[in-house]
């Protein structure tokens, strides 16, 4: 789809969201999480990272891995973390759309939804 189909709003929020899985994807934003994602899903080669809570004792991740899931990643703050210390959790898509709570994360949500869509039909 070319993203003249989608107002200036939406066209940046697609460009940030490709640019973060980018940084994803180079173990750039957390090597655990790279590492995480790989060991639990070894075929990920398209993931949008979808929101991020910094936390005082671990950072939470939530990580669109196909168009009807999305995985939460607690990885904690301590050094040498094994991605086995990680906790993960899979939630169907319709569930993470029940906790959204603003505006602007039900947006961020529904274009890194579109774009997932988009990359499976591929």
């Amino acid at each position: 789809m070319s993203d003249r189909q989608f107002g200036p709003q939406t066209q940046l929020l697609r460009k940030e969201l490709l640019e973060s899985m980018a940084y994803l994807f180079s173990g750039d934003i957390n090597p655990i999480l790279l590492e995480t994602l790989r060991f639990y899903f070894p075929w990920l080669s398209f993931a949008l990272l979808i929101n991020w809570l910094p936390e005082q004792g671990e950072d939470i991740y939530w990580v669109l891995i196909d168009s009807q899931r999305v995985a939460v990643v607690e990885i904690p703050r301590e050094t040498n973390v094994d991605v086995k210390n990680v906790l993960i959790e899979v939630v169907p898509v319709s569930e993470y759309q029940k906790r959204t709570s603003t505006a602007v994360k039900r947006r961020k949500f529904k274009a890194a939804l579109d774009l997932m869509r988009e990359k499976e039909r591929e």
